[in-house]
């Protein structure tokens, strides 16, 4: 199957006006996010059922594209990062999505299996991985890139069709919608500013005082990186915002200390100290969760063995079933289920673990 090139508005809006309403596409997506906040939305491909189109999003607007994203199921594989930079470009997460790496979990496989092993396991095709760390923006396009591209897509219907087969024939359809439109809802919800602290890499082992300042801290950090469009690390490093944390005294010297560029002092010095004088006016929000004692351990290995039986009895992966954080939460707060062990989950295995609780 011939691949087509598109890279005018005028061809894609009169391509979209052919396709049926709601008819499912197979899709993917190339993006470079190296050296930006935001993914960069480099080529969309996408198998409509008849033919493959590689659509050239440095040349397409946003406006002639959003209506396939938003009037079609989206098929795809692994499309959590997909889902970032197609949101990225058009302002907007798709309607619906139906990801096969989901599928094929719940019918039995790992979790984490990739789309080159999968189009090998169904269809005996084995598909070259040569053009994955290229440069998608540079144009022209490499034919290595092109043919890459155009195989993201080529077998994606025959794969999914098989998939659904096999989730229809174990009653589990319900469980594969489920489990996309929480993917969708969790890929959407955007991190709560008083929240940003949490994911700086080693604020678990912070003191009070610095857990109040790095509070206020990373919030800041994220939104400059949003408006700067820089990776956050490029705005102040995980380590130098700890650093800038821990500091017992707020002066330019300071920032100096703890390896801060001038370039990055002069422009952002004055912000960082007032944020620090008001991180020593804040409540500290309360600590991370520690590492499990005792008791919780010896609970975790128990309910551990539940979920291997459960597992193994209905023909999933453990993983597929519980996630290791969610054993953990149900544990110290039982009395608060996390959303994943609702829905399909909570007959099958939440009731039985809280019942061993």
């Amino acid at each position: 199957m011939a691949y087509l090139w598109c890279d005018t508005d005028d061809a894609i809006r009169s391509w979209l006006a052919d396709l049926a309403p709601g008819s499912p596409v197979y899709l993917d997506t190339e993006f470079m996010r190296e050296r930006t906040y935001w993914p960069q939305l480099a080529l969309v491909q996408v198998h409509d059922g008849h033919s493959i189109r590689l659509i050239d999003t440095t040349r397409v607007s946003a406006e002639a594209l959003s209506p396939l994203f938003q009037a079609h199921t989206l098929v795809m594989h692994a499309c959590s990062e997909d889902l970032e930079a197609v949101a990225a470009f058009t302002g907007h997460y798709p309607a619906r999505i139906e990801d096969t790496q989901i599928a094929a979990a719940l019918g039995g496989e790992d979790m984490q299996l990739g789309y080159q092993k999968i189009v090998q396991m169904l269809m005996g095709v084995e598909l070259p991985k040569g053009a994955t760390r290229t440069n998608w923006l540079k144009r022209p396009l490499s034919d290595e890139q092109l043919h890459y591209a155009e195989d993201d897509v080529k077998y994606l219907p025959e794969v999914a069709a098989q998939l659904h087969d096999r989730l229809a024939e174990l009653g589990r359809l319900p469980w594969w919608q489920e489990e996309c439109d929480r993917l969708l809802a969790q890929a959407s919800k955007e991190e709560k500013p008083e929240k940003a602290w949490r994911s700086v890499k080693g604020a678990a082992l912070l003191p009070d005082h610095a857990r109040a300042a790095l509070s206020v801290l990373a919030p800041w950090r994220n939104r400059m990186a949003r408006e700067r469009n820089l990776p956050k690390s490029f705005v102040i490093k995980d380590a130098q915002l700890l650093d800038l944390a821990r500091a017992n005294r707020a002066d330019r010297g300071m920032l100096a200390d703890v390896g801060l560029h001038p370039k990055c002092i002069r422009r952002d010095g004055d912000a960082l100290l007032a944020l620090l004088e008001e991180g020593r006016t804040v409540t500290p929000p309360p600590p991370l969760p520690g590492p499990p004692d005792a008791r919780e351990k010896k609970l975790a290995k128990t309910l551990r063995g539940k979920v291997g039986q459960v597992a193994e009895q209905v023909g999933l992966k453990p993983d597929v079933l519980m996630r290791r954080r969610w054993l953990e939460a149900l544990i110290r707060h039982p009395e608060r289920v996390p959303e994943p062990l609702t829905g399909w989950r909570e007959d099958i295995i939440t009731k039985p673990l809280l019942e061993l609780l």
